[in-house]
């Protein structure tokens, strides 16, 4: 774990690497993206307190990368503290605003807590910066007639 950690603190030094969501193969902060892939894993297996820990260091060595933020509210969103998930989304999208997956990750959120009119804001705004985004169609054609044009 030293390693691990050396790598992650040399990494938080680095610029973030632009529009992947923090990952183990990409990019100048492999160690952050190991903590986040770790704390991803704790949480499939239900070990929450491990992936908050693992997220909350993640956050702490790489608060510029949006794919922390993103890790965060997963790890939130599965203890049900929402507003907490919905700030760390918030946060991403604000480090990366023309980013298409944070607003769609965003939007997900939205669309499974019933926040349809948020969902279809949040795909709205991922369908102008990248209108052919994988899944992006599909998305708003599932929100169908629940939310009309003029609600977003």
């Amino acid at each position: 774990m030293p390693i691990l950690l050396f790598s992650a603190v040399q990494a938080a030094d680095l610029q973030p690497y632009g529009r992947e969501v923090c990952s183990v193969e990409t990019g100048p902060e492999v160690g952050v993206g190991i903590l986040c892939e770790r704390a991803l894993v704790a949480l499939e297996a239900r070990e929450v307190s491990v992936a908050r820990e693992l997220s909350e260091t993640a956050s702490k060595l790489a608060p510029s990368h949006p794919g922390v933020w993103i890790v965060r509210a997963k790890v939130a969103r599965s203890v049900r503290q929402l507003d907490e998930a919905r700030k760390h989304f918030e946060k991403a999208a604000s480090l990366e605003p023309d980013n298409p997956a944070i607003l769609i990750a965003a939007g997900d959120f939205e669309a499974e807590e019933g926040n349809v009119r948020g969902a279809a804001g949040l795909y709205e705004r991922a369908a102008v910066i990248d209108p052919s985004y994988p899944g992006l169609a599909a998305r708003l054609e599932a929100l169908g007639d629940d939310v009309k044009p003029n609600e977003i």
